[in-house]
């Protein structure tokens, strides 16, 4: 055979280029699964994250929530109902500025879906214009809107940081009809009800609350302090043990427990008790008042006299220091005098505690745009030391009426006591504008 009949070396790449082919496409093919399986992974821990956010907002751990929301939008910035729901999350926590934010990442205000339109409302609402937009949002939940209860939520939240308690019973009656298991709901018509003085309901939906959520020990310490105000102190006691059991040093827990052990005349126990929150804690109101009130019942007056003027000085209006402070002197020699005059004093400050109480629980129900009533009531509530809540209802009754003299000179009073003397100024220009400056 000649040389010429040998394969030539050039033939062997010639019959591998498909192979090489065949290897390439495997590997941009196994490249691209790589790729969508880790979009894949990708998703689905964003989606992962949003239950997680969700979960954690239903149990009211909006910290958390907030943490898994932020995570989930690494992925899903671009995303409409991420941001809904960290708008939502953001609402609830108060931060406005940031769920608008959230908002405004949802699209324009004119091409909105039904879900962030009505997230836009219940944003101003949770800002105050809960006036404006009550009417039509209630109108949705008669019509069965799917968001019924997110509806009265904020509508109820915003009616307790007003003290409009009627309004906001109304709200959390028909949030429990809609969902009678909800715990959310059920703890706040038990604080609403306690401050309408329905007590056998605020029980009532404080222990509901428990059945449902035992772990929930803001609530059973309410229901504890509730059933100490109603001389019920036997019942309160198992579950002051229990939190204390959980909280050993919270402070609050200790000085209920404390007011129990003085009605069952345990007072070195409920003296220790109370030392043990006042180091930790002098300036416990409650604590005081308490530690008063054991001296009281050791007859001990004068050293009660000193706990409770110490108690009185962090709050001038307090009815229980007031009273007990005139029970100490009553007992002591040569101070009769004294005594009726604390006891006078503690008679107007009751006067004006049940006057602002019937306002708030049956006039403002028939007159709920009345600025006479508004005033009245913001005027009561700053001789009660509760500044922001008085400020709003004095505001509340400018809205209703911005020539409304009362409310301007309450203001102006009020700015000047504080030293506040641009805002003092805001009010003096219109009555001075009316010849009515003071």
């Amino acid at each position: 055979m000649t040389s010429t009949d040998v394969p030539t070396p050039a033939a062997a790449p010639t019959a591998s280029r498909p192979a090489r082919r065949r290897r390439l496409w495997l590997f941009l093919a196994g490249g691209l699964l790589l790729l969508v399986g880790g979009l894949g992974a990708c998703e689905g821990w964003a989606h992962w994250q949003e239950r997680l956010a969700r979960r954690e907002m239903a149990a009211e751990h909006f910290d958390e929530a907030r943490r898994h929301i932020d995570l989930a939008l690494r992925v899903h910035d671009r995303w409409t109902s991420t941001h809904l729901l960290a708008a939502r999350i953001a609402r609830q926590q108060g931060a406005y500025s940031l769920a608008e934010e959230h908002l405004s990442r949802c699209g324009p205000r004119n091409d909105l879906s039904e879900p962030v339109r009505l997230e836009w409302l219940l944003l101003r609402v949770a800002r105050g214009d809960v006036d404006e937009l009550a009417p039509s949002l209630l109108a949705s939940v008669d019509r069965h809107h799917p968001e019924s209860a997110a509806i009265l939520e904020a509508l109820a939240a915003v009616y307790m940081r007003q003290t409009r308690y009627r309004e906001g019973l109304h709200c959390l009656d028909r949030w429990v009809e809609l969902d009678p298991d909800c715990v959310r709901a059920l703890d706040w018509r038990g604080w609403v009800g306690n401050q309408l003085d329905l007590r056998a309901q605020a029980v009532g939906d404080y222990e509901r609350t428990l059945e449902l959520q035992p772990s929930r020990s803001a609530v059973r310490l309410r229901l504890a302090q509730l059933l100490i105000e109603s001389s019920r102190h036997a019942e309160a006691v198992p579950h002051l043990e229990r939190l204390r059991e959980e909280q050993p040093s919270n402070p609050d827990v200790l000085v209920a427990l404390a007011s129990c052990r003085i009605v069952d005349m345990r007072t070195d126990e409920a003296r220790d008790l109370l030392d043990q929150v006042l180091a930790a804690h002098p300036d416990h109101l409650d604590a005081l008042v308490q530690r008063g009130k054991v001296e009281i019942t050791a007859e001990n007056f004068v050293e009660a006299e000193r706990w409770l003027r110490k108690a009185l000085s962090r709050s001038p209006v307090d009815p229980d220091a007031r009273y007990a402070l005139y029970q100490s002197l009553q007992h002591q020699p040569n101070r009769e005098g004294e005594a009726r005059e604390e006891l006078v004093r503690w008679e107007q400050d009751r006067k004006n505690r049940d006057k602002l109480t019937r306002l708030l629980r049956t006039e403002l129900e028939r007159k709920p745009n009345d600025p006479d009533l508004a005033a009245e009531i913001g005027e009561l509530l700053l001789q009660q030391g509760e500044d922001q809540k008085g400020l709003f209802w004095l505001h509340r009754a400018l809205a209703l009426d911005p020539r409304h003299v009362a409310s301007h000179r309450a203001l102006l009073a009020y700015y000047e006591r504080t030293n506040n003397p641009a805002k003092a100024a805001e009010h003096r220009q219109p009555l001075a504008a009316s010849g009515l400056e003071k």
